[in-house]
């Protein structure tokens, strides 16, 4: 081991935070100055005490891959202009965006393959959009999100997304990723502004298109290290972070330096059950829908003196399980998996979840059994025709198709000519409790009041013209947490006086605090979208001190992806685009 490397030891993980009792407290170091940062001691591992920083306790750190005392033995070291903890949606853009910038660049990955979740992803089209309109369609987001919202941050992915979208596009095309679908319904026109003009695409799976582009990034020469996970950072003598330390899969360890920058891309913290208590305490009894995401990067950046957002943190809690999306907002009849109904159904599907928590035992299955028939044009114009929803259908058991389970397998819409068919094909067994709850609603829906649960009259439309449609929904897992640590315009980690930590990036749901909603009230694809701009755009700052890509991608080149077969985006339809924002 090199003097340099035996320098690095211990003098730049006491500067960074992570030190021994007979040495440092960390929660003072992190936060010097007039507003310090107050630190708790706990026993540590082997009878010793370690004082950290108030956003995170000892259970959170023993919930992670990070490691406390200092690391003095690396069997290599690197040195790159950009490091990358995380492989993921903001991670890989980080990557490539490296390289296209002509640095170098290495990737850090705690698990065995790239790890990416979702596939849609969206933007504003600037050239179409009126600037007016989108001002006030980003306050009637933070509105929605009861003022909880980080306008900064927001606009960071607004005013930059359509060449995120139409770089990120691009680079699958290159890669053999073509996107599903394209679409411009969450269109908005406000009245006497104008327009905002939504696109979104929506990929096989960002898993598909990640994967893809980080194995194209390894062959132009960027190096990624899987089955690594980072489990300290490190900082010189300023409190500038300058590099990583990983642990490999046979225990040693890499010593990994950045000339440029560490952008923390790490994920969220689902499965740390103690930052999960503490952030998002409501959520602790949902299924996890991913694994290994235990808030390393949020806790590396907090002992490098930043800060984790104040909570609660907004959960993505979404029924992504079946194809019915089109539905998710309808306010069409549902029942629980006893047959009742339990909820106004002008609920919408992001906020499902806080409804369940009052009103299913925690025992039961976080089913909905929704259903809606052939009167659907007529009853609810401008969603869906018959047509959209026989697409949607996965089969009767006549034609050869499968019968639901009714409790987790089959999500999926079903059909029947009579409601007992339905019903039978939707895997439930018992049917009586369900007719009995769809006739109960019927006779609301004549006497033209919801005396039950006050749902608005003009969406009382009763269940009563065959055939009959179901779809089977299940927000039961718990998809992302969107809190990370607190940065500054340019996802820069901030300290306790809001000074950005020289050196140190933050991105995703790693990074920041957009929404501040409970629930993940944003636009449709924005949740990815802004992982991909956050991921982009940081790379680009932290390499050259602006955020004006070298090679930027221009909305023209892609726009034709999102026009219908006459050539038309939903904007030029002013019968069919909203003029609210559109709450899925």
């Amino acid at each position: 081991m090199s003097d340099k490397t035996m320098a690095f030891n211990r003098r730049s993980f006491v500067k960074g935070g992570i030190a021994a009792a007979s040495g440092l407290a960390l929660g003072a170091l992190a936060g010097c100055g007039s507003a310090p940062v107050k630190s708790q001691a706990e026993p540590a591992a082997g009878g010793s005490s370690i004082a950290l920083p108030d956003s995170i306790t000892m259970a959170d750190v023993k919930n992670s891959a990070v490691e406390l005392e200092p690391i003095t033995d690396f069997v290599a070291e690197e040195t790159y202009d950009i490091v990358v903890v995380g492989a993921g949606c903001a991670g890989v853009p980080a990557v490539v965006t490296a390289l296209e910038e002509g640095a170098t660049v290495c990737c850090l990955q705690k698990e065995s393959i790239v790890s990416a979740n979702g596939a849609g992803a969206s933007c504003v089209a600037h050239k179409y959009s009126d600037p007016a309109a989108v001002a006030r369609w980003t306050s009637l987001w933070a509105e929605e999100n009861l003022w909880r919202f980080n306008r900064e941050l927001f606009k960071y992915w607004e005013e930059r997304s359509d060449e995120t979208l139409s770089w990120i596009l691009q680079k699958g095309l290159a890669v053999g990723v073509e996107p599903n679908v394209c679409l411009t319904g969450e269109s908005v026109y406000l009245d006497g502004l104008g327009t905002v003009a939504v696109c979104k695409a929506i990929q096989p799976g960002n898993q598909v298109l990640m994967e893809a582009l980080a194995a194209q990034a390894e062959k132009d020469g960027a190096v990624f290290h899987y089955s690594t996970p980072a489990v300290q950072l490190a900082q010189d003598e300023s409190g500038a972070v300058t590099g990583v330390v990983g642990k490999a899969s046979d225990g040693s360890y890499i010593k990994v330096n950045a000339n440029k920058g560490v952008i923390l891309a790490a994920g969220d913290y689902m499965n740390n059950e103690s930052l999960l208590n503490r952030y998002n305490g409501d959520v602790i009894d949902w299924q996890p829908d991913l694994i290994n995401h235990t808030g390393d990067g949020h806790i590396l950046g907090a002992l490098a003196g930043g800060r984790i957002a104040p909570g609660p943190h907004p959960r993505q809690i979404h029924s992504l399980f079946s194809d019915d999306r089109v539905f998710l907002a309808t306010p069409i009849l549902s029942l629980d998996p006893e047959g009742n109904r339990f909820m106004n159904e002008e609920v919408v599907m992001t906020d499902w979840n806080t409804v369940m928590k009052y009103c299913y035992p925690a025992d039961m299955k976080k089913h909905l059994y929704r259903f809606l028939d052939s009167a659907v044009e007529e009853k609810f114009p401008g969603v869906a025709t018959v047509e959209d929803v026989e697409a949607l259908v996965q089969g009767t058991i006549e034609g050869g198709g499968e019968r639901g389970s009714g409790l987790g397998v089959g999500l999926a819409t079903y059909k029947g000519d009579t409601l007992e068919e339905l019903l039978y094909n939707m895997g439930i067994d018992d049917p009586q409790p369900f007719l009995d709850g769809i006739a109960r609603y019927n006779e609301l829906c004549a006497s033209g009041a919801d005396t039950d649960f006050g749902k608005n009259p003009a969406y009382m439309k009763a269940v009563d013209t065959p055939p009959f449609y179901g779809i089977i929904n299940n927000p039961e897992t718990l998809s992302a947490n969107n809190g990370g640590l607190l940065v500054d315009e340019h996802y820069q980690v901030i300290d306790a006086e809001g000074n950005p930590i020289p050196g140190l990036f933050s991105a995703g749901v790693n990074g920041g605090d957009v929404c501040g909603g409970i629930n993940w009230h944003m636009p449709a694809g924005s949740s990815n979208g802004h992982c991909f701009n956050a991921g982009r755009y940081t790379v680009i700052y932290a390499l050259t001190g602006g955020l004006t890509p070298s090679k930027p991608a221009k909305f023209e080149d892609v726009e034709d992806m999102f026009r219908d077969p006459n050539g038309k985006f939903m904007w030029d339809k002013p019968e069919l685009i909203s003029h609210d924002i559109p709450r899925w």
